[in-house]
């Protein structure tokens, strides 16, 4: 089983509840489940068998854990994209015992692969960005995904005290527009810290926290007590309590850089905590994370003075933080290339890159979030032209290449964590083609692909299979509005056309049926009437649509067909697979006698019958 899902979604607290409900006698299916952290995992070193591992960091489930019948046992692995080592699994090819010592990261591939304990169940939750190399694997997908409004009213009343607190969180919530950050359930825990604070979620502040690093600044201010100094720093002098402790006579902004530098450090070797000499070695000490930190960390052991971060996105904030704080515009380039393409050049320039490898751009695609961010949010609300002009010309190069899925949904991402009008449209002019098919997208990142190509005029827009709703296609309208085309759709001969024609739409019907639940679209007839007042805009520039394998349905396609009417740029529509019925032919053919520039319509695999063919 591999559990996916945004930075933040819950993973791990799902698969803690699963453990949790075992050890009440809530899950009857297993008598053993382990649970082990790819953080934990991270500190082996040496050779260890799978039978010396789960005895010793399972020692008190001694009296239940059996290898004999490993079908009673399950092994959770959490947190995937923080292990420091590189998965092999393509290399497992026979099977080895539980005696047999390898290497940790040789471990784990054989556990996966089943090339070891073959009947035992195994769940692994990672990203979406892990999905793509390890999905052959399992035999089951889970997908986590964020609150909608009704789930983060719910939560919300679970968190507070009273209802008139929750009503008053979810009420600013949706005045400041800002769903789209609380859809994901961390984000949603750090606005109800930043109220419970006394901070308020005023006009004047909501341009601070319309991304993730606006909101994580914020988040970071309300737990530490400070207040934002517009134009220079995110911090002000102490305040009078901090200033009368003796232990603190340091500008707080200072301790916050040690504490990054500590953090970045550790985002790339994989550390699982930070005890009391980390700490000295960087400037700080157990009493000064004790006392002024303590909602970003817990201790590990209640009599000991080891410590571990609350979530792994407050380390990437520390870190992400101190990086920006400390990143040179003539490093910027190199830093970036390491960090997000896995490019080391052969002579380092920039000290933080001296223990960056290949593989920790699977590792550091939110921290790199974060960090284009705090570029602009550290110092003022706008970028330095330098700044401005390196980032320009790096989005440049890397817009030469062909990116995967992935790659193009970071890199709106740091465009839309930047929030600098002059580099977003100064980027738009080189991005022309958009590729997102099969990847799901969340309420942010939707947000995301607003910002970032508001001012593009994309030549095609690939949304294949993206999970985007009704309110999705809402969203996006100013977007799709200038694309010539709108998922990918590409003419063949055209002697050979139909009979090609016939094999897609039934290969994409197969398709269709395997994926429908994680791929489609789950457009309504709502969609319909939005994608037709686009068509009918004046300065509407689509020249092929695609929405198959929805559920538009006979009314939503009535709305297409009418504008049709007086649409002047569509070439191609296809409708496949909409459930339009017979019903949803009627006006078709007058439609179409108003229309000029139509050349192909697809209506294939909507169980049509002779009069709706007719």
């Amino acid at each position: 089983i591999i559990l996916v899902g945004k930075a933040g979604m819950g993973k791990t607290y799902f698969s803690e509840e699963f453990l949790r409900n075992w050890v009440e006698g809530r899950t009857h299916r297993y008598k053993c489940i382990i649970y082990l952290t790819f953080r934990e995992l991270n500190s082996i070193e040496y050779e260890i068998s799978i039978k010396e591992l789960l005895e010793a960091k399972c020692e008190s489930l001694s009296s239940v854990l059996t290898l004999k019948n490993p079908d009673d046992l399950l092994i959770i692995l959490d947190g995937l994209d923080e292990f420091k080592y590189n998965l092999n699994c393509d290399l497992q090819s026979s099977r080895s015992d539980v005696d047999s010592s390898f290497p940790v990261h040789d471990l784990v591939s054989k556990l996966i692969t089943k090339n070891l304990l073959p009947n035992v169940d195994v769940m692994v939750t990672a990203p979406w960005t892990f999905l793509n190399k390890l999905d052959q694997y399992f035999t089951c997908m889970v997908v986590i995904q964020g609150f909608d409004d009704q789930q983060m009213k719910q939560y919300f009343d679970y968190l507070c005290k009273h209802k008139l607190q929750s009503e008053s969180i979810c009420g600013s919530i949706k005045k400041n527009n800002i769903s789209h950050l609380a859809s994901v359930p961390l984000y949603s825990f750090m606005l109800h810290q930043i109220m419970k604070n006394g901070s308020t979620l005023s006009q004047s502040s909501v341009k601070n926290i319309n991304t993730c690093s606006r909101l994580l600044i914020q988040f970071l201010k309300s737990c530490l007590g400070y207040s934002l100094k517009e134009g220079k720093s995110i911090f002000e002098k102490l305040t009078t309590v901090m200033m009368a402790k003796p232990a603190i006579k340091q500008n707080p902004e200072d301790f916050i850089r040690r504490l990054g530098k500590l953090s970045y450090n550790s985002l790339l070797s994989g550390q699982l905590t930070v005890n009391a000499e980390a700490l000295k070695k960087y400037g700080l000490s157990e009493k000064i994370l004790n006392k002024y930190f303590s909602s970003f960390f817990y201790k590990k052991h209640s009599n000991g003075s080891s410590f571990e971060y609350c979530h792994a996105t407050i380390k990437e904030m520390f870190a992400a933080f101190y990086c920006a704080r400390v990143v040179r515009d003539d490093e910027l380039k190199e830093c970036l290339d390491a960090w997000v393409r896995g490019i080391i050049p052969p002579s380092i320039k920039s000290n933080l890159l001296f223990h960056v490898t290949t593989h920790h751009r699977f590792q550091l695609k939110h921290f790199t979030r974060l960090f284009m961010g705090f570029l602009s949010a550290a110092d003022s609300t706008t970028l330095k032209d330098t700044t401005r002009d390196v980032l320009v010309r790096w989005f440049q190069r890397w817009l030469q290449n062909d990116l995967r899925a992935e790659d193009c949904l970071n890199l709106l991402h740091y465009i839309f964590e930047l929030q600098d009008p002059d580099l977003t449209k100064r980027v738009s002019k080189y991005i022309k083609w958009i590729n997102m098919c099969t990847k799901p997208l969340s309420a942010i990142d939707v947000q995301a692909l607003r910002f970032s190509l508001k001012e593009s005029k994309l030549e095609e827009l690939d949304l294949r299979f993206c999970e985007l709703g009704d309110k999705g296609v809402e969203q996006l309208r100013d977007i799709l509005v200038n694309c010539k085309i709108v998922q990918k759709f590409k003419k063949k001969n055209q002697s050979i056309y139909s009979h090609i024609s016939h094999l897609y739409f039934f290969l994409n019907q197969l398709y269709f049926l395997i994926w429908s639940r994680l791929w489609s679209n789950k457009l309504s007839e709502k969609s319909g009437e939005i994608l037709s007042e686009i068509l009918q805009t004046p300065e509407c520039a689509i020249e092929v649509l695609s929405i198959g394998n929805n559920n538009l349905g006979p009314v939503g396609v009535q709305y297409l067909w009418k504008a049709l009417e007086s649409n002047q740029t569509l070439r191609t529509l296809c409708v496949c697979g909409n459930d339009i019925q017979s019903k949803g032919t009627e006006t078709l053919v007058q439609s179409l006698e108003e229309n000029s520039t139509l050349e192909e319509i697809f209506l294939g695999i909507n169980d049509l019958s002779e009069d709706g063919l007719k």
